[in-house]
């Protein structure tokens, strides 16, 4: 019975994580096609065409930014560092 458990719970939370990274990834391909950098008007145009929220949004971006994918600074919206905006 245990098992039968871990397995429902494992097939049901697998496809979660590869849609957050599939997410995450439209994301980053929206931004870089958009010159790897999106202020917020672009992204308040954009981003609902592509059904992100803006939890979701922030979401991704917080964890990019531990990653340094981003660059913090007083930009108004989303701007790929080096790293990011390359794939490196």
């Amino acid at each position: 019975m245990l098992l039968r458990i871990l397995a429902t719970t494992t097939l049901i939370a697998t496809p979660a994580l590869a849609t957050e990274s599939d997410r995450a990834d439209t994301l980053l391909k929206l931004i870089r096609d958009n010159g790897c950098q999106m202020t917020t008007a672009e992204a308040d145009d954009i981003l609902p065409k592509h059904d992100f929220t803006m939890d979701e949004t922030r979401d991704i971006v917080r964890a990019w930014a531990q990653d340094g994918l981003i660059e913090m600074n007083d930009f108004a919206g989303i701007k790929l560092s080096e790293k990011g905006c390359q794939g490196g």
